[in-house]
């Protein structure tokens, strides 16, 4: 179930970028701003909006992730920096801050949750920041503006996620921390589903050239 929803997310995103193709980024940093001041508010005053927080933290990070992509140069090299340097980021992150699971039926942080898209589930919660989703968006939104298909610009989520939820499926009860801090991090398995997609985008212009 975390599998199928987590590839939902990902063409989710993707499929942000095609939808709001014919809008200007002003008008998408406008729709964009008021999702965020709810976020921000609901995370100072750790608000309980659930299910409806998800919707705002979803919508902002769709909108915000579009607006990165146009705002990146429609260049594969700047990008792959960018992701490169937000993997080494993150993984650094995920190793200091590591530390014991919460326990079974544990209450969330009020405040912590609304920077998640979370879902909860009869197998366990389903979590995303709302970092992966904005990067998410903003590789598909990077491969559209440099002409790629719709298939190639939903490929970096859907193998980005497909790769972290395969490893966290193969991990041993207790795990190294910086193998459990690879493995909880989004933004490099969709570092190599971009590099993975340049590839397959390269092949394509080759073999139409």
């Amino acid at each position: 179930m975390h599998f199928l929803i987590g590839l939902a997310v990902a063409v989710a995103c993707g499929l942000a970028a095609w939808a709001t193709a014919r809008l200007q980024t002003r008008w998408i940093a406008i729709a964009a701003a008021p999702f965020l001041l709810v976020v921000v508010a609901g995370a100072v005053f750790g608000l309980a909006l659930y299910p409806y927080r998800d919707v705002f933290v979803a919508a902002f990070s769709l909108l915000a992730g579009v607006a990165l992509g146009r705002l990146m140069p429609a260049r594969f090299g700047p990008f792959v920096i960018l992701l490169l340097v937000l993997s080494a980021i993150d993984v650094a992150q995920n190793y200091a801050f590591a530390g014991p699971p919460p326990a079974p039926g544990a209450v969330p942080d009020p405040h912590l949750v609304w920077i998640n898209f979370r879902l909860a589930l009869p197998s366990g919660n389903f979590n995303i920041g709302f970092v992966d989703i904005v990067l998410i968006a903003a590789v598909a939104e990077n491969l559209r503006r440099r002409k790629s298909t719709l298939a190639l610009s939903l490929l970096p989520g859907v193998i980005g996620i497909s790769l972290g939820e395969a490893l966290l499926s193969t991990l041993p009860p207790n795990p190294p921390l910086i193998i459990d801090a690879i493995a909880a991090s989004l933004v490099l398995f969709l570092t190599v589903g971009y590099l993975l997609t340049e590839l397959a985008v390269s092949q394509t212009a080759a073999n139409t050239s």
